[in-house]
């Protein structure tokens, strides 16, 4: 009898792919103001950036043709993930519009080809989706997940939350999770 593997849920942005850093580049471009994602110490950027700012994110940045798709993988990540998948049923779960589902579906169709398929879940409820362990950069997510284990992908906007694992590279979340021989 074939022994099923643990599922392992991978969040997209900003811990598979180098979101808000492209969003610090296009807003760059567009603006020609250099933000510093450091200082984005709260999850919601309505907080801590004007209504314009994030308007020009999530209405016209996250809209452009193909922008998840061309999101660049966080360094690590690919390399990674191939090992955890011997290892984990590997599925991503992420909170995004209609509009990215096809751009982060082909994403993992094209840089890892090794899984047997893109399992993807799109959706806002990740406390809704039951999985072994959660890799995830966002509090909330972290807080509601029904997971057994938890683990936090550092960033400035979580740092607040204490009491779980934290991995501020994909190196340390393949060494944290890999069983040990």
């Amino acid at each position: 009898m074939e022994q099923h593997k643990k599922v392992l849920l991978l969040d997209m942005d900003d811990v598979t792919v180098e979101q808000t850093l492209t969003w610090v580049q296009r807003l760059y471009e567009k603006t020609g103001i250099l933000y510093d994602r450091e200082e984005w110490k709260e999850w919601d950027l309505a907080n801590i950036l004007s209504p314009e700012v994030t308007k020009m994110i999530f209405e016209e940045i996250n809209r452009e043709p193909k922008f998840f798709y061309n999101l660049p993988a966080k360094e690590g990540a690919i390399e990674g993930i191939e090992k955890l998948s011997r290892f984990y049923d590997v599925v991503f779960v992420s909170a995004g519009e209609y509009y990215s589902y096809e751009d982060k579906y082909h994403w993992i169709e094209k840089h890892l080809p090794f899984l047997p398929r893109p399992n993807l879940i799109l959706t806002h409820r990740k406390d809704l989706v039951i999985g072994d362990v959660l890799v995830d950069d966002g509090p909330h997510n972290i807080l509601t997940s029904p997971a057994k284990t938890k683990i936090i992908f550092d960033k400035p906007w979580n740092r607040a939350l204490k009491g779980f694992p934290r991995v501020a590279h994909w190196f340390e979340l393949v060494d944290r999770l890999l069983p040990s021989t």
